[in-house]
């Protein structure tokens, strides 16, 4: 290690960083050339993690502000975590009366964050944490022109409580930051927002657990209407099953190029929000899929579709079928535990009228990710006759021997040697991304490594 060259080592402590907040501190005590280095190099120290209520204001304030130091012009990703703060009182300024010093050092630096992720106990104890940090009105102020916030993560610990389906509650601190592009609410209240604050919001996620109370599909549109400039959109939660809005009422929608789906009442939602802009569908049923054959509902410039959660049932296959031979621009195809093997069969079949020029249904694709066992009858023949497809098929859980030890699941792919799929390379890699997730660490989830 003492051999290699400054600059690679700072990049092998960039990912050390990405995956724990805390490793340019680890790695700095192992010698003095790892703290020259890891000193001499501002991209190392992109991300901060605070955790209130653990340990005195000043140690906070003094790690802030050897972040703040060596991150230089560097973009920062801060996450606070104030689960184990006291709780707020009527009084909106708790934060400021308790860490007043530290509000302050934030105040001050707040122009260099361009990444915050809170996690709280209570939407409250977040929102008034962000009204601290941040002045009551940022844009009427010369001072804070520079306050360039772009992703905003808040994730509360507490279950969401009953409330009534159209109750949206306002939360001015969305005000705060008008240069907002990514914003994402796991089991938070579903806010109201209106269009001056989130005028160039790009990504929105919402995320809610099984057992909160469902969303109205009208109370989701009013908040995506309102964000004209959206561009990918995540959704996973249950979604009421009132009665749609009128057609027209959504005309106003932004022209979407990436969604995300994971809820119950699929078809119904897909329809209000899937346009031609549309490029990437990922779907996961969470109850069953029951639709009518007709139109795409704008899907034909589809480039990449992932489907999960699917069943088998007749109706249910002979649409996707459908849905399959009339995508002509998919690139990426995604099956996760479907089994409506009619859906593969269409990638082997050729178009009618016959056409040389086109061969086969969605001519463009290259990829295919198929699981369970039905596909893997069919990947033979599926390679076989498309010979340029990059086929994988995984196996599913990890297999239990008698010994009571788990092997990894089982991952085959038809595509050449070196260092893509099915090379020793690859199949290393994969083991020790099992070995990681056994150990409760995502290398992908980026929320999950602070």
């Amino acid at each position: 290690m003492c051999s290699l060259p400054p600059e690679l080592l700072a990049e092998i402590f960039q990912y050390c960083s990405a995956y724990n907040a805390d490793a340019p501190l680890l790695l700095g005590s192992v010698s003095r050339q790892f703290r020259e280095v890891a000193h001499s190099h501002p991209s190392v120290w992109h991300k901060l993690r605070l955790r209130l209520g653990f340990g005195t204001e000043l140690a906070q304030i003094q790690k802030a502000g050897l972040w703040f130091k060596n991150c230089g012009a560097c973009p920062l990703n801060v996450l606070m975590n104030i689960t184990n703060t006291c709780p707020p009182t009527s009084d909106e300024e708790w934060f400021a009366h308790n860490y007043p010093f530290l509000v302050a050092f934030l105040r001050k630096n707040m122009h260099s964050i361009h990444a915050l992720t809170l996690q709280s106990d209570t939407e409250l104890k977040a929102h008034h944490l962000l009204d601290a940090i941040t002045t009551s009105s940022p844009l009427s102020s010369p001072e804070h022109e520079a306050l360039q916030l772009h992703s905003l993560h808040i994730q509360i610990t507490t279950d969401i409580p009953p409330m009534p389906s159209g109750w949206s509650p306002v939360f001015d601190s969305f005000s705060l930051f008008p240069q907002l592009d990514s914003l994402k609410l796991i089991n938070h209240i579903l806010p109201g927002l209106t269009p001056p604050n989130i005028l160039h919001l790009q990504n929105l996620s919402i995320v809610r657990p099984l057992t909160a109370p469902p969303l109205p599909s009208l109370k989701i549109l009013r908040m995506i209407s309102s964000a004209p400039s959206l561009i990918h959109l995540d959704i996973d939660s249950r979604i009421s099953g009132e009665p749609l809005p009128d057609p027209n009422s959504h005309a106003e929608l932004p022209a979407l190029k990436s969604l995300s789906l994971r809820i119950n009442n699929l078809p119904s939602i897909l329809k209000l929000l899937a346009s031609a802009s549309l490029e990437k569908l990922r779907l996961t049923d969470l109850d069953d899929l029951r639709t009518k054959d007709g139109d795409l509902c704008g899907l034909n410039f589809l480039k990449s579709l992932e489907i999960a959660g699917i069943h088998g049932v007749e109706s249910t296959s002979a649409h996707w079928d459908w849905c399959i031979r009339h995508l002509p621009r998919l690139e990426s195809l995604t099956l996760n535990n479907l089994g409506c093997v009619n859906i593969v069969k269409a990638l082997t079949e050729t178009p009618e009228p016959l056409d040389s020029r086109v061969g086969f249904y969605c001519p463009m694709l290259s990829h295919v990710s198929l699981s369970g066992v039905d596909a893997l009858l069919l990947l033979q023949d599926l390679k076989m006759k498309r010979p340029s497809l990059r086929v994988e098929w995984d196996g599913g859980a990890p297999v239990m021997h008698h010994s009571g030890r788990d092997y990894p699941r089982t991952v085959l792919s038809y595509t050449a040697g070196g260092y893509g799929f099915a090379s020793l390379f690859d199949h290393e890699r994969r083991h020790v991304e099992n070995v990681w997730m056994k150990k409760g660490v995502s290398l992908s989830d980026e929320d999950s490594s602070w």
